[in-house]
């Protein structure tokens, strides 16, 4: 096993930030604990654009998943989807900016 992260970049609805996060921080995250117990830390991140400033935000979660199996975290996460564990929010914006999630492992080569 390695040291291992969970990235996932999502985005609101137009016009429902607010709904968006509330459901983020208080119901996605906590499932999402409960799917991959190793979760040691989440940090969450807002997109700014400096160039464009009234861009549609988009946000960016960090787990940090600790010493984890990539496989079985992955399968856990899907297993609780399947299981109707991670609730869905019609906040969050599947069409224009859809959610992407990627798994890492840390990397032990030389920079």
């Amino acid at each position: 096993m390695s040291r291992a992260a969970l990235l996932a970049w999502a985005s609101p609805v137009p016009h429902r930030t607010a709904e968006f996060v509330e459901w983020y921080e208080n119901v996605h995250i906590p499932q999402v604990r409960a799917a991959i117990p190793s979760i040691e830390e989440v940090v969450r991140y807002r997109l700014v654009d400096p160039a464009d400033p009234e861009r549609q935000p988009r946000f960016l979660t960090f787990y940090d998943l600790g010493e984890v199996d990539v496989a079985d975290a992955s399968a856990s996460l899907a297993e609780a989807a399947k299981a109707g564990e991670l609730e869905p929010s019609s906040s969050m914006d599947l069409v224009t900016d859809p959610p992407v999630i990627q798994w890492y492992i840390r990397d032990s080569g030389a920079l």
